[in-house]
């Protein structure tokens, strides 16, 4: 595997997730009343999600075995989802923070605290559907180049 193809998928995954948290930041900066699962925001997560998945695959077809196609995809993915999380929560906080205060009385850190725990969970999430998906990737890529021409 290309000693770049980790890092860019880093990158990429980053940006996607960058994007993605910047366009529901302003939706939701822009709800008047609670906030409700639409269809902008549904076709946005499953865009963003197949671009991810796609980085994955790719990363998994690049890789020169299994053991390294679930390798790369787990540390791309927690690198990427402690990075893009991080990145992701800094975007939304401020929007988060405006619709908890809205609805709810809650303490002070309340709304740091959510956003933590949301920056490790898309890191564990991350390296598993990432190693996940990595790991598909090679072994479709491998069963593709395994078959006979016709």
């Amino acid at each position: 595997m290309s000693r770049f193809a980790a890092p860019v998928a880093t990158i990429l995954l980053i940006a996607i997730g960058a994007v993605e948290a910047g366009v529901s930041a302003q939706q939701l900066a822009e709800t008047v009343g609670r906030p409700r699962l639409e269809g902008a925001g549904v076709l946005l997560t499953a865009a963003g999600l197949l671009a991810s998945s796609v980085v994955y695959l790719v990363l998994g077809h690049l890789a020169d075995d299994d053991r390294a196609a679930v390798r790369s995809g787990a540390v791309t993915g927690a690198l990427a989802g402690l990075i893009g999380g991080a990145l992701r929560a800094f975007i939304i906080s401020g929007a988060v923070a405006d619709l908890v205060t809205r609805y709810a009385a809650v303490p002070d850190p309340f709304v740091t605290l959510a956003l933590a725990v949301f920056v490790a969970l898309a890191c564990v999430g991350s390296a598993v559907g990432g190693a996940a998906l990595a790991w598909t990737g090679r072994r479709l890529s491998r069963a593709a180049r395994s078959r006979p021409p016709a």
